[in-house]
């Protein structure tokens, strides 16, 4: 029986948070979906990390180069299930995230995303996934938390990723994917890295 959801998690040099990232997935309530993890361009230990837990429920891809978007498309063309989750390889999913995504996200929605939680308990960091979440919530901002859901029949339609970007890539595929139906925020968590914003500054 073919999966009702794929999981398909980019991966250049994530050896710090690929297991953490795939422990979530395992403690999932809901079990009827799929791991794919799409190694790109990887010079440390993801892949071999990720090879020693493959099995009928985890696949791994790699890619000689590193592109995120590339990365994205080549777990889509591979997946199985109706339902992809595109989901940053630094970022873990609540127990109940697969089994809400499962019920929330119908037919009347063409795209979504998770609300989203810091992995540090700082202020700056919980203040400004609050306002995020904020935004999603009441979809003044119909983007991605570190999770893109969307129908694999529509993500191929609209010809998914663009490679060419790096930057707010969620963002320019859910503007395509939004011609097919609405957006949809489900009401479970993601836990999602704060290092880009170390990185970057909150701003950014």
């Amino acid at each position: 029986m073919s999966p009702d959801i794929s999981v398909i998690i980019p991966a250049h040099n994530e050896e710090n948070y690929i297991k953490k990232t795939l422990h979530s997935l395992k403690q999932q309530t809901y079990q009827n979906f799929e791991m794919i993890v799409v190694a790109n361009g990887c010079t440390d230990k993801t892949e071999e990390l990720v090879k020693r837990k493959v099995n009928d429920k985890l696949r791994l891809l790699s890619l000689p180069k590193a592109n995120v978007c590339v990365a994205r498309n080549a777990g889509a063309l591979n997946a199985q299930g109706n339902i992809l989750l595109f989901l940053d390889a630094d970022t873990t999913l609540a127990e109940d995230s697969l089994k809400k995504i499962k019920d929330q996200f119908t037919e009347d929605y063409a795209v979504g995303t998770t609300l989203v939680k810091p992995d540090q308990d700082k202020l700056k960091f919980n203040l400004a996934m609050g306002f995020k979440n904020f935004y999603l919530r009441t979809k003044l901002y119909e983007g991605a938390s570190g999770t893109l859901i969307c129908r694999k029949e529509d993500f191929h339609k609209v010809e998914g990723y663009d490679p060419e970007i790096i930057v707010k890539e969620h963002r320019k595929l859910a503007k395509k994917l939004k011609k097919s139906g609405k957006f949809c925020c489900v009401e479970t968590h993601a836990t999602t890295s704060m290092r880009r914003f170390k990185q970057w500054s909150l701003t950014k």
